[in-house]
């Protein structure tokens, strides 16, 4: 078969991987470079203000073994070598008070009178955190489908319901102001899964090095720079319309693009598509890798974790150090940060990057069953993160349900 797959992401690049072997596969990516939200600075980024041989992610940064286990094949299968990260993390309240997490108490450098006030500091939620999980390990997926994020948690009256909102922030870089709106179907799970006991990875030489060896390994073609004019289809499969160019018949065609772009693409769309991609909206996030550690300095801390989440400004910032393998006396401090930018000194920012990725709501997401059950209508295949979890995962074995439907391999 003639497969066209749109969207050289992290799932459009893994459907066109698995489909590879059995079909004729073009991909279709509008940027200058592929990867999606996968963005390396030293590989498909290029950036002159970072040493050659130093590579940071800008974008998707590490990964749960326990709760990535498809990833973590696809890495074996390529060949592509991790690396234990720290699973550290820490959240500073709106008033400055600085709460540890138990594996940044263990692995932190200060006094044991410190240690041990962070340690009470940090038992102080556990009684939060207790009801939280006893709470989503009894909630059903019929409980949770119709109910928000703001619903299911409350009112932030522990700094835990604080700490767990900016963990959705982190997670899909949506600004906290929108966070409550997000599904709980989606967040609970993902909350429940990463408040537990849980391991974490990171790529030897940065997160598209995995995208590089997909490339490595695939002979059909790949067509940056593609500017769709348009897609229709019919019984005998699917016309797809470059700007400027011959239309090409296709038997078959892979959506691999947030949902909200859909009916974009799309020249003939039913009324249940339209009905089922009209309710998904977008979400514009903007990180920066810089290498400004001022943001602790005026807050008086001086041992900062992998994941610190900031109330005010509600934001994130990722010490990239620890993450890509640096020395520990490396001379450059090196951080990734959203909505963070006025504590940036703008001479020390390396890079800005821009992400699109699915905006998440009630609405939208109980959509998904329906484009899950006709997923391969009119010759029609879609695969993405925002299938699963939203997060990487969720972009794989999305990839790995439409080969299997297309007889593509397996992991």
């Amino acid at each position: 078969m003639r497969v066209a797959i749109i969207g050289g992401g992290a799932a459009g690049m893994m459907t066109a991987y698995l489909l590879d072997p059995a079909h004729q596969v073009t991909v279709y990516e509008r940027e200058a470079i592929l990867g999606g939200n996968v963005r390396t600075l030293g590989r498909n980024v290029d950036s002159a203000a970072v040493p050659a041989g130093i590579y940071l992610d800008s974008g998707v940064i590490e990964f749960s073994p326990e709760h990535f286990p498809t990833l973590h094949r696809l890495f074996a299968r390529l060949g592509v070598a991790t690396r234990p990260v720290p699973s550290t993390t820490a959240l500073i309240t709106a008033s400055g008070r600085h709460y540890l997490s138990a594996g940044k108490i263990a692995a932190s450098s200060m006094p044991w009178p410190r240690r041990a006030a962070a340690f009470t500091r940090l038992l102080s939620l556990a009684p939060a955190q207790l009801r939280f999980r006893r709470r989503g390990a009894r909630a059903s997926e019929d409980q949770l489908h119709p109910t928000s994020v703001g619903e299911f948690l409350g009112p932030s009256r522990s700094p835990l319901h604080e700490w767990l909102r900016l963990l959705l922030v982190y997670g899909y870089s949506i600004p906290r102001a929108q966070i409550d709106a997000m599904p709980a179907a989606l967040a609970v799970p993902v909350l429940m899964s990463f408040t537990g006991e849980t391991s974490w990875t990171s790529v030897v030489g940065g997160t598209y090095r995995y995208v590089e060896a997909i490339i490595d390994n695939l002979q059909g073609e790949v067509i940056t720079g593609a500017e769709i004019d348009g897609i229709t289809r019919d019984p005998r499969g699917v016309e797809l319309r470059l700007c400027g160019a011959e239309p090409r018949r296709f038997d078959a065609l892979v959506i691999a693009t947030p949902p909200a772009q859909v009916l974009s693409l799309l020249r003939d769309p039913s009324d249940a598509e339209r009905r089922r991609f009209s309710a998904w909206g977008g979400n514009d996030a903007e990180a920066i890798i810089h290498s400004d550690s001022g943001m602790y300095r005026r807050r008086g801390i001086v041992d900062y974790s992998e994941f610190d989440l900031f109330a005010r400004p509600p934001g994130y910032n990722a010490y990239l150090n620890r993450l890509s393998g640096l020395p520990p006396d490396h001379p450059v401090d090196y951080h990734f940060s959203y909505n963070l930018a006025d504590e940036i000194d703008p001479a020390k920012i390396l890079h800005v990057q821009r992400h699109r990725t699915p905006l998440y709501t009630v609405d939208s997401l109980a959509t998904r069953p329906e484009i899950i059950a006709t997923n391969g209508g009119d010759n029609t295949f879609y695969a993405g993160a925002w299938l699963g979890e939203g997060l990487h995962e969720g972009a794989i074995t999305s990839a790995l349900e439409v080969s299997r439907r297309l007889g593509g391999r397996l992991l």
